[in-house]
């Protein structure tokens, strides 16, 4: 019998036959997975408060103004890094904004953002102080000898890793305020203990793909059927590696045979 797959670095995607309700058609993405257990985020599923909001509430001189000309005093500078998603709060009707908070998961926890800074906090996939050759994150480390950001005396480099994530109140703060950050933020997150991912994947309660980080950022509403499709292309592609299937952009026409 085959082993189950080392899932870090890799987005669980919910099958029809996953019957836990905290996962209905949820994408999450895992950011440890040992023999001790694994630890992930959920990505696509947005909650009612926004970061500023919160930082507003801990803070109230805080000044959520972007940096940048053309800004709002009403966002932290997130807006323009992120974009706007045209996605809505489920059933609200309401606009999901750059800086909204996701729902990580059933397990309680801090806010954490996730997000495209190499650098700041830690890689998602990767232990850096365990690279492994065979993690499918594909972590590799490039030490140099000029100074870093100042969040590290010395500069690395992660090969392949989808996203980094932190918890760390000046990171959240300083993202917040990076017009070349991505950035999704997190509250709470989900979590296995010993065996029980791998019994989940046994049963077939998930699908899996490696990370990317265009699908980490992307519209909350869309994610889930996007990646569903590319699992069933992989699982074709690997029954039929003769046949030419359509990119995700495409789409699929089920008519077509």
């Amino acid at each position: 019998m085959n082993a189950s797959p080392n899932c870090t670095g890799c987005f669980l995607i919910a099958s029809p036959y996953l019957h836990d309700g905290n996962f209905f058609r949820s994408v999450v993405l895992i950011i440890r997975h040992t023999h001790e257990g694994a630890f992930g985020v959920v990505i696509n599923r947005p909650g009612p408060q926004r970061f500023s909001e919160v930082i507003a509430m801990s803070d109230p001189s805080w000044n959520v103004g972007s940096k940048s000309e053309g800004g709002s005093a009403e966002s932290p500078g997130i807006d323009e890094a992120a974009g706007a998603s045209g996605d809505s709060l489920p059933g609200s009707g309401e606009e999901i904004l750059p800086d909204q908070i996701y729902l990580g998961g059933p397990v309680n926890g801090p806010v954490m953002a996730i997000h495209s800074i190499a650098g700041i906090g830690d890689p998602c996939g990767a232990d850096p102080g365990d690279a492994n050759e065979n993690d499918p994150a594909g972590a590799k480390t490039q030490l140099h000898d000029h100074p870093a950001e100042p969040w590290g005396s010395m500069s690395i480099q992660w090969a392949d890793v989808p996203a980094w994530v932190t918890a760390d109140e000046d990171h959240l703060r300083l993202l917040s305020r990076r017009d070349d950050a991505k950035v999704r933020y997190v509250v709470g997150y989900s979590g296995w203990g010993p065996s029980q991912l791998e019994g989940e994947l046994a049963d077939g309660g998930w699908l899996v793909t490696p990370a990317d980080g265009e699908s980490i950022f992307s519209p909350s509403d869309q994610v889930w059927e996007k990646l569903v499709h590319r699992c069933g292309q992989e699982i074709l592609q690997d029954l039929t590696p003769d046949v030419t299937f359509p990119s995700e952009q495409q789409g699929f026409d089920p008519g077509v045979n």
